[in-house]
């Protein structure tokens, strides 16, 4: 199985999904809420909101990918495809 950010969310009430680093401090927050009258995932890190997903999977992803930009001066290139380089070594 492939780790996903949704792994790093507790439950600690019914539609609601904390995010928590090694650490064991929360970096973000995930909802469910309603935005005329449609069911949304309301993200959220370090208080701010990020905006809101039509799934729990991509509102997690989007907090994680704020975490992740938050350690470094340059904007979250996204993860490194190693699978699409070719073998190096000839």
């Amino acid at each position: 199985m492939k780790w996903h950010p949704i792994l790093a969310a507790t439950e600690p009430e019914p539609g609601i999904w904390v995010l928590i680093d090694a650490q064991d401090h929360a970096y973000g927050r995930v909802a469910v809420v309603r935005v005329d009258g449609a069911v949304r995932f309301r993200a959220g890190f370090r208080g701010e909101l990020l905006g809101y997903g039509t799934t729990l999977r991509g509102a997690c992803e989007r907090v994680h990918y704020a975490f992740i930009r938050s350690h470094g001066p340059a904007p979250f290139q996204g993860y490194p495809d190693f699978k699409a380089r070719g073998n190096a070594s000839g």
